[in-house]
């Protein structure tokens, strides 16, 4: 039997993979994905991105480029200050967004099919459990 963290490991490995290649499937990467996500309906800066994200702004202004060039968001110069942009989901970046959501909702109940209620509660409770001790480092 695989330890416990492995086996953690080994099903964030898979779970990743799975992300990846659903990200290109629907035209797009991770980090694209990511992007749409934090945009949602909202009017975003680089600067919000970089808020909500923990990314550091070179990092995000690169995959910010690159969803705009993609046509995945677009940019919106504000009337008041021409050189402050907001960014906005396009249809195309809804496109991305809804189906790498459905696909990995798909992917995360299949992970968990034939538990219980009590299992998933008792499994919830032990992985935070985890989760904190880890976080304390």
């Amino acid at each position: 039997m695989i330890a416990n963290l492995e086996a953690l490991e080994v099903i964030n490995r898979q779970r990743y993979n799975f992300l990846k290649s659903t990200c290109m499937e629907n035209g797009g990467t991770i980090a694209d994905w990511k992007i749409t996500n934090f945009l949602k309906d909202d009017l975003l800066s680089v600067q919000d991105f970089v808020d909500k994200s923990g990314l550091d702004i070179s990092t995000l202004s690169r995959q910010v480029k690159r969803a705009v060039e993609k046509k995945l968001i677009s940019r919106n110069k504000i009337e008041a200050d021409h050189r402050r942009t907001l960014f906005k989901i396009t249809e195309k970046g809804r496109l991305l967004k809804d189906e790498v959501n459905r696909q990995l909702d798909i992917y995360d109940q299949k992970l968990f099919e034939n538990w219980s209620k009590e299992e998933l509660s008792m499994f919830n409770i032990l992985i935070n459990r985890v989760l904190k001790n880890a976080l304390k480092w």
